[in-house]
Order: C-alpha cells, then structure tokens, then sequence
C-alpha cells in the first residue's frame, strides 16, 4: 500500500513538472470539491487534466478532476479569462475537467479530446478555435438549462424548440455572417442566442425608481 501511495505522489510530482514546461504560469484561482478556494499562479495541463498550482512560497500543489469544483485564470496569450469546470460527460459517464467556452441560456462547455503531435496544436490558443486545425481536438457539449448533451445531439434534438423564438433573427444572422454547418458557425450562432436572450430579460425586468425617490410620484 505504501508502494502504491508513493508511486502516485511521484506521478502527481511527475505531472506538475510537465505542466510547468507545457504552459506560462497565470494568476488564477481554484475551487475545491470541498469549497476551499486557493489562489496563485496556475498552469493547466488539458492533455494530462492535471491543475497545478504555485503558491507565493514556490510551493506546487496538484490536483485532478476528483479534487476540484472549477478554477479559472487569465490566458496571457489571448488575454482573456478561461474557466473550467468538473462535468459529467453525458456520452461517457465520465467525470472530467471541461472548459466553459462561454455561459447563459445555453452553456457550451468542450472537453480536450487531444491532438495530433505533428500538428503542434495547443488546446488554450483561440476562444473559436480555427475549425480546420483545432475543432477536431475538442468535444462539445451543451447544457439547455435541464441537461448537458453533445453538441450534434442538442442541434438535432433541442435546437429548434429551444430557439423557436428568435427562428427568423439566428437565420438571418447565418446569412450575413456567411455561417454553414460546422462547429465554429454554430458556436457562434449559438452565443448570439445568449445575447438576444439575456437582451430579452433585460427588458422584462422592472426598473427600480433612484433612492430617495418615492414611486408614486414619478
């Protein structure tokens, strides 16, 4: 038993010096499965889904989809946030690490499948990935608000009943932006659903009167 454990510490060990090498440290934060949050200098390993994280005393810690609830940080490439998540994948059953491409009515989430070594693809360049050279290295998924699917399963099953209202808007969206049938197209028409529906809410909420100010006489 002793062997086992210290065979896995020097696994863990193993990982997190891979992960220093794969990707430039960025500050971030990470949510534990038992609610603890730590902050510091993050790098994530998305082929090995091995979170490593440096404190302020150089110290590393580890950590596997097991241990974590999400953690996020700044990519200092594309200098935008990402922010990642445990996910039970609906196809698999298999609990993982996934991105959070983007969130609202409709959470897209991708899970890094891999990617050829000869193309020297790295899984944290594009928000929308260029569809011939990375699209292949990702799954996507896509949670209505109920359950998590894949993405071909929700354009085929949910996509029509759950945009029915924004039918003739998405469709002339297609058009202009010049969108076909492949996963960047849909990523997007997919994000400017969010957008028309966090649009619509907006205007259904009430607007509260300043303070101070008594409603009745406004």
């Amino acid at each position: 038993m002793k062997k086992f454990l210290l065979s896995v510490g020097l696994g863990w060990t193993v990982l997190s010096i891979q992960a220093q090498m794969k990707e430039p440290w960025s500050k971030g934060e990470i949510m534990l499965a038992d609610v603890e949050r730590l902050k510091g200098d993050l790098v994530y390993a998305a082929d090995a889904v091995v979170i490593t994280l440096k404190k302020e005393d150089e110290t590393l810690r580890a950590f596997n989809a097991t241990q974590i609830e999400s953690f996020s940080f700044l990519d200092v490439r594309r200098k935008v946030m990402r922010n990642y998540k445990t996910s039970i994948l609906p196809d698999t059953g298999r609990e993982t690490i996934v991105e959070v491409v983007f969130d609202g009515a409709l959470e897209v989430q991708r899970f890094f499948k891999g990617r050829r070594r000869s193309t020297g693809i790295r899984p944290l360049y594009n928000y929308f990935p260029e569809e011939t050279v990375e699209h292949g290295a990702f799954r996507y998924y896509v949670h209505d608000g109920v359950s998590l699917r894949t993405l071909e399963h929700f354009l085929r099953k949910s996509y029509k009943q759950k945009t029915a209202i924004w039918r003739d808007q998405l469709d002339l969206f297609k058009i202009r932006n010049d969108l076909n049938n492949g996963t960047e197209s849909w990523l997007r028409v997919l994000l400017f659903f969010n957008i028309l529906e966090e649009e619509r809410k907006a205007r259904q909420m009430p607007i509260e009167p300043p303070v101070g100010v008594d409603p009745v006489t406004i």
